[in-house]
């Protein structure tokens, strides 16, 4: 029998300007991106051919931890642009750049709707509950979802450890299929001057552990679905 091409929820993770928005751009179109960060445009640019749509969200500049009410607005559009993309049947690959802004809008947002500046933690369970609604939603529907994560370094009592963690929801990377990581890296084989790649960790997986811990240069969907399936 040939092996089926199984949709699949992905978590991208990386540093700024390391190839997450590329890489979940190589996914199976129509592409249906919704963006909630700055920088986008040098990549669609990458993609000229591509049957990508984008949904832009224009957010204000935060520069106060409590910033004025602006986060309900947003989500309310995202919520019905986000159902009517991931169930009407027009688009292969929903993107989410980045989740890490998303996660914070979501936070403000029901701040906002509680009539506070901040949440506590024993307030957390709405936002939690969305959030999960958005990354199950397209499993149902047999839509790819692939979102984008920066990395943040990880602090234990007040220390910070030289670890990069998931910057966002901590349950995400449980939740998907595939976990990859993006970092800058070099291949001097290379000629001079054309020497940078972008190197993608397979850091977890739910179809073959053999493939954890494997890293690619300038990877692309194409790629990684062949091990995929292959495996």
């Amino acid at each position: 029998m040939p092996n089926i091409v199984p949709s699949l929820t992905v978590s991208i993770s990386g540093l700024p300007k390391t190839g997450k928005s590329h890489l979940a751009l190589t996914w199976l179109p129509p592409i249906r991106i919704f963006s909630f960060d700055i920088g986008l445009d040098p990549v669609l640019a990458k993609f000229p051919d591509k049957a990508i749509d984008v949904k832009t969200y224009p957010i204000p500049l935060l520069d106060t931890m409590k910033p004025a009410k602006y986060a309900k607005g947003i989500i309310e559009a995202f919520d019905k642009d986000y159902k009517e993309a991931v169930e009407g049947g027009e688009f292969q690959t929903v993107v989410i750049d980045t989740a890490t802004a998303l996660y914070e809008i979501q936070r403000h947002c029901r701040a906002e709707e509680l009539g506070v500046q901040n949440i506590m933690q024993w307030q957390y369970g709405e936002v939690y509950a969305r959030l999960n609604g958005i990354i199950f939603r397209p499993r149902i529907t047999g839509v790819n979802l692939v979102l984008t994560h920066y990395l943040r370094e990880k602090w234990i009592d007040e220390k910070n450890t030289g670890i990069l963690e998931l910057d966002g929801y901590k349950r995400t990377e449980g939740y998907v299929d595939l976990v990859l990581e993006t970092r800058r890296g070099i291949n001097k084989s290379l000629p001079k001057g054309k020497q940078n790649v972008i190197i993608t960790l397979i850091k977890d997986n739910r179809f073959d552990l053999d493939l954890n811990g494997l890293e690619f240069e300038m990877t692309t969907y194409d790629e990684l679905i062949a091990l995929i399936v292959g495996g």
